[in-house]
């Protein structure tokens, strides 16, 4: 429900468009800059879509992809669970930031997973890192 802060035990997939992964494969900290006109970064809530298996949400997710953004080829889903972003920014940035991940639907479609990550600066490449550190799995955001 809009508004409501995600759990520390669940998961969000943050879009990490193709000029954010390397020529490796990897994902940069760079998916995870706050943009100039964003106040929060956007993620989805995994758990919020209420699929059966993790293969289930990255299929969910995949569909609604296309309806926000072009989606590169290229492209990657990066999951992190929400307690250990915020544990690692708590405990490793500077001035001990805590970071606030809130249900942020659109208006018209209150069981769509969007949410925003707030609390992060522009051009914090620290914090950025630090985040990037907790991804626990990947996918392409294709297929």
């Amino acid at each position: 429900m809009k508004g409501d802060i995600v759990p520390d035990e669940d998961h969000i997939a943050r879009y990490c468009k193709p000029s954010t992964i390397s020529e490796d494969g990897q994902i940069e900290f760079g998916a995870f800059m706050l943009r100039k006109v964003d106040e929060g970064l956007s993620v989805d809530w995994l758990e919020s879509l209420k699929c059966s298996s993790r293969d289930n949400e990255i299929i969910a997710m995949r569909k609604i992809y296309p309806s926000r953004l072009s989606v590169g080829a290229k492209a990657k889903i990066a999951i992190l669970k929400v307690g250990e972003v915020r544990k690692k920014v708590q405990t490793e940035s500077l001035d001990k930031r805590i970071l606030k991940i809130i249900h942020e639907p659109p208006a018209d479609i209150p069981s769509d997973p969007h949410s925003e990550i707030y609390n992060l600066k522009q051009d914090d490449e620290l914090i950025a890192e630090l985040i990037r550190e907790t991804i626990c799995e990947t996918y392409p955001a294709c297929k």
